[in-house]
C-alpha cells in the first residue's frame, strides 16, 4: 500500500507546482492597470465592478491580516486581474495596437509552452502509475483546473 501512494503523493504535489505555475505567468501576463479608455459600454461596465470587486477582496483580506504582496498573489483577486487583462487584450486587439507588448510576452510564451509540455507530461504520468484512462483524465478535476489555466494564459497572449 505504501508503494501506491507514493506515486499519487508525488502526482499531487507536481500539480500543486504546475498549477502555482500558471499562476506565476498569469500574474505575470495580466499587469494590473484598471485603466478602461477605449473598451465598450460592457466591457468598461464589467472593467469597473471588476475593480471594485478586487478593492472589496483586498480590504476583506487586509483585515485577515494579509501583506498587500500577499493580498495580490490570493487565486481570487488574481483571477480578476486576468478577467481585467482580458479585457484589455480586447481593447487592444481592437486598436491593432503595435507590437511592443507582444514582444514584452515573448519570453513567457516559451514558459506557456514548457507548462503544456509538463502538463502533458502530467496527464501521461496519470496514466501510467495510477492506471488512470483518458476520460478518466479529462474528468479530474485537478487537470480541469491546469488546463483551463492553460487556456486563459493562451488567451491572455501567452502562446
Amino acid at each position: 500500500p505504501e508503494e501506491e501512494e507514493k506515486p499519487k503523493d508525488s502526482l499531487e504535489v507536481e500539480a500543486d507546482r504546475l498549477r502555482q505555475w500558471a499562476q506565476s505567468l498569469m500574474a505575470q501576463l495580466s499587469q494590473p492597470n484598471p485603466s478602461t479608455s477605449g473598451l465598450n459600454p460592457s466591457g468598461t461596465k464589467e472593467a469597473e465592478r471588476l475593480t471594485t470587486e478586487i478593492a472589496e477582496l483586498k480590504a476583506d483580506l487586509a483585515a485577515q491580516g494579509l501583506t498587500e504582496h500577499e493580498q495580490d498573489k490570493e487565486e481570487r483577486v488574481l483571477m480578476k486581474w486576468v478577467r481585467l487583462a482580458e479585457l484589455k487584450q480586447w481593447d487592444h486587439r481592437d486598436k491593432k495596437h503595435d507590437n511592443k507588448e507582444a514582444l514584452q510576452h515573448k519570453g513567457i510564451q516559451g514558459e506557456v509552452q514548457q507548462l503544456r509540455a509538463k502538463i502533458e507530461e502530467h496527464k501521461h504520468r496519470l496514466r501510467d502509475e495510477l492506471g488512470f484512462t483518458q476520460k478518466e483524465v479529462k474528468q479530474d478535476s485537478v487537470m480541469s483546473e491546469l488546463d483551463e489555466r492553460f487556456s486563459t494564459l493562451c488567451r491572455m497572449g501567452g502562446a
